[in-house]
Protein backbone atom coordinates (compact mmCIF):
# COMPACT_ATOMS: atom_id res chain seq x y z
CA UNK A 1 0.00 0.00 0.00
CA UNK A 2 3.19 2.27 0.53
CA UNK A 3 4.14 1.57 -2.31
CA UNK A 4 1.34 2.45 -4.28
CA UNK A 5 1.13 5.90 -2.50
CA UNK A 6 4.53 6.72 -3.02
CA UNK A 7 4.43 5.93 -6.71
CA UNK A 8 1.28 8.35 -6.97
CA UNK A 9 2.90 10.88 -5.08
CA UNK A 10 5.85 11.16 -7.34
CA UNK A 11 3.46 10.79 -10.39
CA UNK A 12 1.61 13.71 -9.23
CA UNK A 13 4.57 16.20 -8.65
CA UNK A 14 6.37 14.65 -11.66
CA UNK A 15 3.35 16.21 -13.04
CA UNK A 16 3.50 19.56 -11.49
CA UNK A 17 6.92 19.97 -12.50
CA UNK A 18 5.95 19.43 -16.32
CA UNK A 19 3.37 21.79 -15.79
CA UNK A 20 5.55 24.00 -13.98
CA UNK A 21 7.64 24.36 -17.31
CA UNK A 22 5.25 24.21 -19.30
CA UNK A 23 3.91 27.54 -17.80
CA UNK A 24 7.28 29.13 -17.58
CA UNK A 25 7.76 28.46 -21.55
CA UNK A 26 4.75 29.98 -22.02
CA UNK A 27 5.78 33.36 -20.16
CA UNK A 28 9.11 33.49 -21.83
CA UNK A 29 7.30 33.44 -25.12
CA UNK A 30 4.67 36.15 -24.03
CA UNK A 31 7.61 38.08 -22.84
CA UNK A 32 9.16 37.69 -26.18
CA UNK A 33 6.30 39.74 -27.71
CA UNK A 34 6.97 42.19 -25.87
CA UNK A 35 10.69 42.89 -26.11
CA UNK A 36 10.84 42.72 -29.98
CA UNK A 37 14.45 42.34 -31.73
CA UNK A 38 15.41 45.73 -33.68
CA UNK A 39 15.45 44.64 -36.86
CA UNK A 40 13.68 46.24 -39.83
CA UNK A 41 12.61 42.45 -40.56
CA UNK A 42 10.80 42.28 -36.97
CA UNK A 43 7.20 41.39 -37.96
CA UNK A 44 5.93 43.79 -36.00
CA UNK A 45 8.77 46.84 -36.30
CA UNK A 46 6.41 50.16 -37.20
CA UNK A 47 8.80 53.08 -38.77
CA UNK A 48 7.85 56.11 -38.48
CA UNK A 49 10.56 57.92 -40.28
CA UNK A 50 14.00 57.93 -41.43
CA UNK A 51 16.88 59.68 -42.71
CA UNK A 52 20.21 59.41 -44.48
CA UNK A 53 23.50 61.23 -43.43
CA UNK A 54 24.42 64.36 -45.69
CA UNK A 55 27.32 62.12 -46.68
CA UNK A 56 25.24 59.21 -46.95
CA UNK A 57 27.37 57.00 -44.86
CA UNK A 58 24.33 56.33 -41.94
CA UNK A 59 21.17 56.35 -41.43
CA UNK A 60 18.95 56.89 -38.36
CA UNK A 61 15.13 55.27 -37.61
CA UNK A 62 12.59 56.53 -35.68
CA UNK A 63 10.38 53.34 -35.30
CA UNK A 64 7.89 51.35 -32.65
CA UNK A 65 6.61 48.06 -32.53
CA UNK A 66 3.09 46.84 -32.94
CA UNK A 67 1.85 44.79 -29.38
CA UNK A 68 -1.13 43.22 -31.16
CA UNK A 69 -4.16 44.47 -29.00
CA UNK A 70 -1.83 46.21 -26.44
CA UNK A 71 -1.49 49.13 -29.38
CA UNK A 72 1.91 50.44 -29.81
CA UNK A 73 5.25 50.34 -27.71
CA UNK A 74 6.76 52.89 -27.21
CA UNK A 75 9.32 55.03 -29.64
CA UNK A 76 12.58 54.06 -30.11
CA UNK A 77 15.56 55.52 -32.19
CA UNK A 78 18.64 54.12 -33.87
CA UNK A 79 21.53 55.15 -35.96
CA UNK A 80 23.39 52.55 -38.13
CA UNK A 81 25.61 52.14 -41.27
CA UNK A 82 23.71 52.79 -44.73
CA UNK A 83 23.49 49.87 -45.92
CA UNK A 84 21.11 47.93 -47.93
CA UNK A 85 21.12 44.91 -45.08
CA UNK A 86 17.79 44.71 -44.26
CA UNK A 87 18.57 42.30 -41.38
CA UNK A 88 20.27 45.65 -39.74
CA UNK A 89 20.50 44.79 -35.78
CA UNK A 90 19.10 48.23 -34.65
CA UNK A 91 20.04 48.03 -31.24
CA UNK A 92 23.70 48.27 -31.66
CA UNK A 93 22.87 52.07 -32.83
CA UNK A 94 20.01 52.77 -30.07
CA UNK A 95 20.01 55.95 -28.64
CA UNK A 96 19.81 55.74 -24.59
CA UNK A 97 16.28 55.99 -22.48
CA UNK A 98 15.49 60.45 -22.43
CA UNK A 99 16.81 61.18 -25.85
CA UNK A 100 15.87 61.36 -29.59
CA UNK A 101 17.08 61.94 -32.67
CA UNK A 102 16.02 65.56 -34.16
CA UNK A 103 18.31 65.16 -37.74
CA UNK A 104 21.56 66.01 -38.97
CA UNK A 105 24.02 68.84 -39.39
CA UNK A 106 25.32 69.60 -42.96
CA UNK A 107 28.72 67.92 -41.74
CA UNK A 108 27.04 64.68 -40.76
CA UNK A 109 26.61 65.28 -37.22
CA UNK A 110 23.48 63.97 -35.30
CA UNK A 111 21.53 65.88 -33.44
CA UNK A 112 19.81 64.75 -30.01
CA UNK A 113 17.53 66.29 -27.46
CA UNK A 114 16.60 65.59 -24.59
CA UNK A 115 13.22 64.77 -23.07
CA UNK A 116 11.73 63.53 -20.22
CA UNK A 117 9.90 60.09 -21.20
CA UNK A 118 6.55 58.99 -19.59
CA UNK A 119 8.06 55.60 -18.40
CA UNK A 120 10.85 55.04 -15.95
CA UNK A 121 14.22 55.07 -17.45
CA UNK A 122 17.76 54.03 -16.82
CA UNK A 123 19.42 57.81 -16.66
CA UNK A 124 22.39 58.26 -19.01
CA UNK A 125 24.03 61.29 -19.51
CA UNK A 126 25.33 62.26 -22.97
CA UNK A 127 27.11 65.16 -24.26
CA UNK A 128 27.78 66.53 -27.02
CA UNK A 129 30.42 65.21 -29.24
CA UNK A 130 29.74 61.51 -27.66
CA UNK A 131 30.22 58.63 -30.64
CA UNK A 132 27.34 56.73 -30.93
CA UNK A 133 27.56 53.45 -33.30
CA UNK A 134 30.75 55.66 -35.56
CA UNK A 135 28.55 58.91 -35.47
CA UNK A 136 29.03 61.73 -33.38
CA UNK A 137 26.37 63.67 -31.96
CA UNK A 138 25.36 67.09 -31.12
CA UNK A 139 23.22 67.92 -27.78
CA UNK A 140 20.44 70.62 -28.29
CA UNK A 141 18.12 71.90 -25.54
Amino acid sequence: MKKWILTLVVIILFGIAGIGIKINSDFDKFSKAFHSEHSLKESSFILISESTSPNLKYRYYEYQFDNGGFGHSRVFWSVVDNNEDKEQDLIKGLIPDGYKIKGWTNNDKLIIEKWEPYYKIEKTELKSGTEINGVIITLTE
